[in-house]
């Protein structure tokens, strides 16, 4: 029978509520057993073609009994043999408001006690359970804080250990990162700011595996990269910015070795669209979205005015 309040608490904590439980289980259970199937023996054993005795011992779950259904089943004629007097102990199943189920649902006195004391049993662990979590929360109040915290620390540990795990397996690197060098000198500059990445390979591709085609990237300042369509520009693009940003963030890169300046911003930009109503041409549109304060960023930017 179905009890909400099991699995919630650990039996340790409430060992004899359960075993009053488990007594009253197998109360019921004796009392099915003696005064149902004898009934239901003496139906199996009965042999007619049609319009025959029928019954089962069923589970009603509206009521939360355990109850008798059948029909033709009482003797034409009493005469002693096994389950007449079973069948004499059935009475009329009620619910709790005390009406008649049905023609065909009936129960015993006995099963009508054990079922009762099944359902005192529950009701007491089920409130004994309420109690000990009302406490156990009461307890945790003046620990939420702290109980967030660590869960959030769990979440950010296992996913940095899956990362890393995968990235073994993928062979990807973790990166060496380089400080911001805001020499006036281009040449010192554009050295000291430079991205490098041997081997990189698209991230949604294993490269362990060989099937993913890797490039090396050395990028000191501006640069253009063309190619016909289907080349694979986007796809580099996309793995350049997703390096960079793993780097930044210093987790593992999709590639053999790398060198990642610390960018103060990575921007992706999409296609625009010119905008009659303030004047500008879709190319104007695009460089005033991409004109923002910084030192050092990784702009990626394909097909400009497509």
């Amino acid at each position: 029978m179905e009890s909400s309040w099991k699995g919630r608490v650990k039996r340790v904590h409430l060992e004899e509520e359960f075993s009053e439980v488990e007594k009253a289980a197998q109360a019921l259970s004796l009392a099915v057993t003696e005064d149902f199937i004898p009934i239901i023996s003496r139906i199996k054993a009965t042999t007619s073609t049609f319009g025959g005795p029928k019954g089962e011992v069923l589970y009603a779950r509206e009521h939360e009994a355990v109850w008798f259904k059948g029909k033709r089943f009482a003797p034409a004629v009493w005469a002693g043999t096994p389950g007449e007097e079973q069948i004499k102990q059935l009475k009329p199943a009620v619910d709790s408001k005390g009406r008649k189920v049905g023609e065909e649902w009936f129960t015993t006195i006995k099963l009508e006690d054990a079922l009762t004391r099944y359902h005192d049993a529950g009701e007491k662990a089920k409130a004994k359970v309420l109690e000990l979590l009302r406490g156990l929360s009461a307890e945790l109040q003046t620990k939420v804080n702290i109980l967030v915290y660590a869960s959030m620390v769990l979440v950010i540990a296992k996913a940095l250990f899956a990362h890393v795990s995968e990235g073994r397996r993928r062979k990807w690197v973790f990166p060496t990162l380089t400080g911001f060098n805001d020499s006036k000198d281009v040449e010192s500059l554009d050295d000291a700011n430079r991205m490098e990445l041997i081997g990189l390979s698209p991230y949604w591709f294993n490269a362990a595996e060989g099937s993913a085609v890797q490039n090396t990237v050395d990028m000191r300042s501006l640069f253009l990269l063309t190619g016909p369509n289907g080349g694979g520009k986007s796809s580099l693009l996309r793995s350049i910015c997703a390096s960079a940003l793993l780097g930044i963030c210093g987790l593992m890169v999709p590639a053999e070795s790398a060198l990642i300046p610390n960018f103060d911003s990575i921007m992706l930009h999409m296609k625009s669209y010119d905008s009659p109503a303030d004047g500008k041409s879709s190319f104007q549109v695009e460089m005033s979205e991409i004109r923002f304060p910084c030192n050092w960023s990784l702009i990626k930017k394909p097909r400009a005015c497509r």
